[in-house]
């Protein structure tokens, strides 16, 4: 009977411990965290993204330690850290160049837009997705010679070298 009850009270502790501890450990998604790179250019000039009004303010680490997120999950899916303005920072799954565009307050109206993903022309930036290192171009108004500018487009290693020296959200 001894051997009976130790039997169930195991039971019972290994099913609280499925129930209870499996979700919030094993279970837990993994946290998203990856960056790509941009160029907008206005009527053939560069645009710089590089001043505070958009900058993204709260730290994604303290002390190299994840910091909780801060619920504002449409900040959260794509913005700028650091004063780079050329590279996004994204923590939500399937953002888009529309979040990040948003987010930064900078409005681009479709009509006068062509746009590049890694080198291939897209017809509505702003409802594609941002992917890890994706390297995008955006002309608005007038532009010349695509392939010049799509030559001096953000680099993998750049995306890369600003993840290691990223002061607020390095991966």
């Amino acid at each position: 009977m001894k051997k009976i009850l130790i039997g169930i009270l195991l039971l019972i502790i290994i099913g609280v411990v499925a129930v209870v501890v499996l979700p919030q450990t094993l279970l837990k998604p993994k946290p998203v965290h990856f960056h790509a790179g941009f160029q907008v250019y206005k009527d053939g000039k560069l645009q710089s993204f590089t001043g505070n009004k958009y900058m993204h303010e709260a730290p994604c680490a303290v002390d190299g330690k994840p910091v909780a997120s801060n619920g504002d999950e449409q900040s959260e899916k794509a913005h700028l850290h650091d004063h780079v303005g050329d590279v996004v920072h994204s923590h939500r799954n399937n953002p888009t160049w529309g979040d990040l565009f948003t987010n930064i307050k900078y409005p681009i109206d479709e009509k006068n837009v062509v746009a590049y993903i890694n080198g291939n022309k897209v017809d509505d930036i702003l409802v594609e997705k941002i992917k890890p290192y994706d390297s995008v171009i955006i002309f608005i108004g007038k532009h010349t010679d695509d392939e010049k500018y799509l030559k001096s487009a953000v680099t993998k290693k750049r995306i890369q070298e600003i993840e290691k020296r990223s002061e607020t959200c390095s991966s």
